[in-house]
């Protein structure tokens, strides 16, 4: 027989359970109180079938966030306090409903890619500058083991002016920052 699918509320309840549970106690609270509202599972249906992950629908309120168009979830996500934050993501995702489904369809998650080398840059690099060192030794394990030891050996480019890493490397990396923290 085969296994039944998962509600879209028991999607987001499982995600909350496995993937932030633990690590990002924020991130936990909104999933779950995306799991636990009508409302809320109601507008995540409004976007495409393949866009309603968890994952996504988070992002896009995050990328909300960040750009200023959600000052509510900003200041709840910069107070770290994951009971604000699942009250002002529930508020945005009912009030900006279009714009987290457009933005959530217009983006994927990606597993064991080297995208992920701009978010990771400049965190190593302010690590090993705080502590003061000159070299540092990285561990990757899980599903992408070793493809993050290469964070050095690539070029990324955040905007006019803005680069971290190998210019000369044959991998060339552009992102698009959002928000005001500088690269």
């Amino acid at each position: 027989m085969p296994r039944k699918a998962r509600t879209l509320a028991q999607t987001y309840r499982r995600f909350a359970e496995v993937e932030p549970a633990g690590t990002s106690p924020l991130y936990e609270r909104v999933a779950i109180a995306l799991s636990e509202s009508a409302e809320a599972l109601h507008a995540i249906e409004t976007a495409p079938a393949r866009k309603r992950h968890p994952a996504l629908i988070l992002a896009a309120l995050h990328d909300l966030a960040l750009s200023g168009r959600a000052p509510a979830l900003a200041a709840a996500y910069t107070a770290a306090n994951p009971d604000a934050a699942a009250d002002a993501a529930l508020d945005t995702l009912l009030t900006m409903t279009d714009e987290v489904a457009t933005i959530a369809a217009h983006r994927k998650t990606r597993t064991g890619e080297t995208g992920r080398y701009a978010v990771l840059y400049p965190a190593i690099t302010e690590a090993a500058h705080r502590a003061g060192a000159n070299t540092i030794g990285l561990i990757d394990v899980g599903c992408s083991a070793a493809l993050n030891l290469n964070v050095d050996r690539v070029g990324i480019t955040y905007g006019p002016g803005q680069s971290l890493g190998d210019p000369s490397s044959p991998v060339q990396l552009s992102a698009s920052l959002v928000g005001e923290r500088p690269v």
